[in-house]
């Protein structure tokens, strides 16, 4: 009879520990990461460091290949909802096909709730202006960038002309 609880508690701490790694690990598509965007951000920044082609099984998303060239794969991954409502969309990663040649890139859009530029320096206080229209369509952008984070990715904010209010698209590298 000891020798069966011994076993079974054995059997418990193992798996114990496996949902332990799986949940602070933000396994693919984990809760964690569907939080609110400022949490899907910071996760996908600190994913990024480590993809590639031959590792891309290591991302938190679901990513399918949706063409190539001779350099690059270029990857979607299905829209979803995040917990607080809002919703990412539009998910697309490039990827080298030579580990070092390229940084990995990430963009997105939110969608869903209007994020101005007001709550997007509340968690990212120190934006410089990187990129504005140059009067040829309404789709052109203004964009803001972060500093390097703690992962080496910088993230940067895109605002159309079409809607300068709101967030239209982010994106994540290490370039």
């Amino acid at each position: 009879m000891r020798l069966c609880r011994r076993n079974l508690r054995q059997k418990m701490s193992k798996a114990g520990a496996v949902l332990i790694a799986l949940l602070t690990t933000g396994m693919a598509e984990g809760g964690a990461q569907k939080q609110d965007l400022w949490k899907f951000i910071s996760g996908m920044s600190a994913s990024l460091r480590s993809l590639s082609v031959t590792r891309l099984s290591n991302a938190p998303l679901s990513f399918k290949i949706t063409r190539q060239n001779e350099y690059i794969n270029f990857y979607n991954a299905d829209d979803f909802k995040l917990d607080d409502g809002a919703s990412i969309t539009e998910i697309g990663l490039r990827l080298s096909k030579d580990n070092g040649d390229m940084a990995p890139l990430l963009n997105f859009s939110p969608s869903g709730q209007c994020i101005t530029l007001d709550t997007v320096k509340m968690h990212f206080p120190q934006l410089v202006l990187t990129d504005y229209p140059q009067g040829r369509s309404e789709n052109e952008v203004t964009s803001y960038t972060a500093p390097k984070d703690t992962n080496g990715q910088k993230v940067s904010f895109s605002f159309t002309v079409k809607k300068p209010d709101c967030l239209d698209s982010v994106v994540i590298s290490a370039e």
